[in-house]
């Protein structure tokens, strides 16, 4: 049982590092659009890569949502190649998460990247961190594996050791009953019949215990 907490203990570890956001606080610092063909490329200029969910309310409506990050005090907004922005707004809501509302015609058709200061641009905006989900169930099916292995060796040892139990009340019954018949039998003279008779009864005991541990 002390190793099946430990294994527990160490997936969780492990699943929750693989989760994890970084300590170091991430500001969103300007953010670019700019048009492509039939929609718009977002690019959202940060201190660090941040999980981004895009979700689209309409054709002419988008919703960032991005968490593990903040607003510096001035958060540029640049347009390229486009006068038909008809609104951003940038909303705080929560500590460390962001949601950027966009309204302009076809932003449903648009490709959403993080560009890091001193790094190269990825592009991002999953409806739903697949990768991520993809992994924490692999890891608990092997956490049900193992459960389920530790749960099946722990029944037998529990048979085993019913079987050894009844084995050894067994032995200990045969011989109290042994010594109480000789004890009995110690007057009697005919040596012959009582061998005989000790003979069945090992032989009785014997059939016992061979039935009680099958």
């Amino acid at each position: 049982m002390k190793k099946l907490f430990l294994i527990f203990g160490l997936l969780s570890v492990f699943i929750l590092s693989g989760l994890a956001v970084h300590a170091k606080t991430n500001y969103l610092h300007s953010i670019t659009l700019e048009k492509n063909n039939g929609g718009y490329n977002i690019i959202l200029k940060s201190d660090d890569f941040t999980k981004v969910i895009r979700r689209v309310t309409s054709e002419n409506e988008l919703v960032l949502e991005l968490t593990g990050i903040k607003s510096s005090d001035t958060v540029n907004a640049l347009y390229k190649g486009t006068n038909d922005v008809d609104n951003l707004i940038i909303e705080n809501n929560s500590p460390n998460k962001l949601k950027i509302y966009i309204t302009a015609p076809n932003i449903a058709n648009s490709s959403v990247f993080i560009e890091p200061e001193g790094g190269k641009s990825a592009l991002t905006g999953e409806d739903f961190p697949y990768k991520k989900a993809i992994w924490a169930v692999f890891a608990l099916i092997i956490f049900a594996g193992i459960c389920k292995r530790s749960v099946k060796r722990s029944i037998a040892d529990n048979n085993i050791l019913i079987k050894k139990d009844i084995k050894d009340r067994e032995i200990e019954m045969y011989r109290r009953y042994r010594k109480n018949f000789e004890e009995e039998n110690s007057k009697v003279n005919n040596a012959a019949r009582m061998r005989t008779v000790l003979k069945k009864i090992d032989r009785k005991i014997d059939e016992r215990l061979m039935t009680s541990i099958k």
